[in-house]
């Protein structure tokens, strides 16, 4: 039998009924909020239940709404009664919209059953415990929860609920917790460690920077007292006024410094030190920043040993130069004793003789001065290097969980000793060939090859080498191994070429070395030219290498159409 839609007048009656008991409601609620009515009447699967609010005068009720904690009365199945103000706002719902919802309703998953226990130990008596709960917003706001019994006219059950707002208090311990492993840090490190709060004054500082700023850094602003300049690493020496100055606000906004070259000056009687600087903010659980943290390590020492390094190897550079200087100057003046001896034959000869003499006896100088200082760079230098990685390797393994940011920071430092120890190992190569004792002739030059290739990746290669390992001596593999040395760093220096091809060949009488590029070239006859300005040192000492091996050397190139220099050395000479 089908239902007839209900009339139009039905429908009217119907809306008239809803709308009668909407007002009653709103006004019920209004007559709640403003203390009128003491008393609630809840029809549920029991029947009528009356609730009466003892003491439920006006100043009681001023007082409730006026505390800084969120309270309410709950039934006994979790259903909000009463919330007032503070409550209302913990979670972001009107009060009109809170009565009658379930406080479960506002409680992460992960802590209902929590609530539920501390619900039922509340009816008993009473319990407190800490929740998450989730306003109408979606915020998480940790919460700290107080249950206590709380018995209604003709109703049993009912519970006095208290609610705290730890959100303030959360971040706080955040801070904390983050001031002790600092302290732990700073108990154990040399650096500069600092802890900052939002408005930038200094919370911790390690023991090192009380030492350095000699003064007590606690609860003063960071840039007040560490006053820190930005090295310009990028733009050459400056000096410091020109530096840009650092601020502390930039790191409370966000920005995150790894590595970065600050000049520190601690007193106007003090000189300045220079300090790598790794810089971040600390956010709480939100994300929000709540401080930051700032490690300083001094490197003015590590400045000064790399200073001394390079001025020593400028200074080394300079005795080659001095001493091919010194070369080319005898040769010159051998040759004019040889021009003023052509009558005689045989002086000619002594004459010849003395050149090659002192030419060789020089090579054989400067190759043992380079041997002589790899030497000192590879035992001295490099062992040091290599101790002080696997010391910290040993401090890296004592460390513990805490020790985090220590562990960090040592991390930090090896790929840099890596770096140094690399510089080591290339000038010990540059100055000596060690390797050609170990990996030969041909297994020399193909390292060679392989690394110069790695330092010049837009660079094709060509490469065909024939095994040679056995056709000289020890000293003219160091010769034709200086030589081929000489041309790959002339390539890589003025060259500027995008291929290059190298060919070593034999044939039953010698062996023809061959390297051709593609780049810029240059002028042939100034090159050959004693008296043109541009004629390079380099050339002149492989002219003079490869005569001494009793070969040929020649060199062909024009402008922007590359270069093409070979020399053939008879097989076995210099053979031991």
């Amino acid at each position: 039998m089908a239902i007839s839609p209900p009339s139009p007048e039905d429908l009217l009656a119907e809306i008239s009924d809803l709308r009668n008991r909407l007002f009653e409601a709103e006004d019920t609620l209004r007559a709640i909020r403003e203390g009128e009515v003491d008393a609630l009447v809840v029809f549920g699967a029991a029947g009528e239940q009356i609730y009466t609010l003892k003491s439920a005068d006006y100043s009681y009720r001023i007082l409730i709404e006026a505390i800084n904690e969120g309270a309410g009365i709950l039934a006994l199945d979790g259903d909000i009664l009463y919330a007032n103000q503070k409550l209302s706002e913990i979670l972001g719902a009107p009060q009109e919209r809170l009565v009658g919802t379930r406080i479960s309703d506002y409680v992460e998953d992960a802590d209902r059953e929590l609530l539920m226990a501390l619900l039922s130990h509340g009816r008993q008596g009473g319990s407190k415990g800490e929740v998450s709960l989730r306003n109408r917003y979606g915020l998480i706001v940790p919460a700290y929860l107080s249950f206590r019994s709380f018995n209604l006219e003709e109703a049993t059950g009912a519970v006095c609920l208290v609610v705290t707002d730890l959100t303030q208090q959360k971040r706080q311990e955040a801070i904390l917790v983050e001031e002790k492993l600092s302290r732990a840090i700073f108990e154990q490190t040399g650096a500069v460690i600092l802890v900052v709060d939002p408005d930038g004054c200094i919370l911790r500082a390690s023991h090192e920077a009380h030492q350095i700023c000699r003064s007590n850094l606690l609860l003063r602003h960071f840039d007040e007292v560490l006053r820190l300049a930005i090295i310009d690493t990028a733009g050459g020496d400056r000096p410091p006024a020109a530096c840009k100055q650092f601020s502390i606000s930039s790191i409370l906004q966000g920005k995150i410094f790894h590595g970065l070259e600050v000049s520190f000056s601690p007193s106007e009687d003090r000189e300045p030190l220079e300090m790598l600087m790794n810089a971040g903010p600390l956010l709480d659980r939100q994300g929000e920043v709540m401080g930051a943290v700032v490690t300083l390590t001094d490197i003015t020492e590590h400045k000064r040993v790399e200073e001394a390094l390079k001025a020593a190897h400028n200074e080394l550079e300079q005795r080659v130069k001095d001493r091919t200087a010194e070369l080319r100057l005898m040769v010159a003046q051998l040759k004019e004793e040889v021009r003023d001896r052509l009558e005689a034959e045989e002086s000619l000869k002594r004459s010849e003789g003395r050149l090659r003499h002192l030419s060789s006896r020089l090579l054989d100088a400067q190759e043992r001065e380079r041997k002589r200082l790899a030497a000192e760079l590879h035992d001295e230098l490099g062992h040091a290097l290599l101790t002080i990685k696997l010391q910290l390797r040993a401090l890296e393994r004592g460390l513990t969980r805490e020790q985090k940011k220590l562990a960090e920071d040592i991390e930090t430092l090896e790929p840099f000793i890596d770096g140094v120890l690399d510089n080591v190992r290339r000038l010990y190569f540059d100055l000596s060939p060690g390797n050609l004792e170990d990996l030969g002739l041909t297994g020399s030059l193909r390292q060679m090859l392989d690394e110069f290739a790695k330092q010049h990746k837009d660079i094709g290669w060509q490469i065909r080498l024939d095994n040679l390992d056995l056709e000289f001596s020890s000293s003219t593999q160091t010769v034709i191994y200086r030589i081929v040395q000489e041309i790959l760093t002339n390539i890589g220096k003025h060259a500027k070429p995008s291929r290059v091809s190298v060919r070593v060949e034999r044939n039953p009488t010698a062996a023809l070395f061959t390297v051709e590029d593609n780049g810029c070239g240059f002028d042939t006859s100034q090159i050959r030219s004693l008296d043109d300005p541009h004629r390079g040192l380099g050339l002149a000492a492989m002219e003079e290498r490869v005569r001494m091996q009793r070969g040929t050397l020649e060199i062909s190139s024009l402008k922007n159409q590359g270069t093409r220099i070979s020399f053939t050395l008879p097989l076995g000479s210099g053979r031991e």
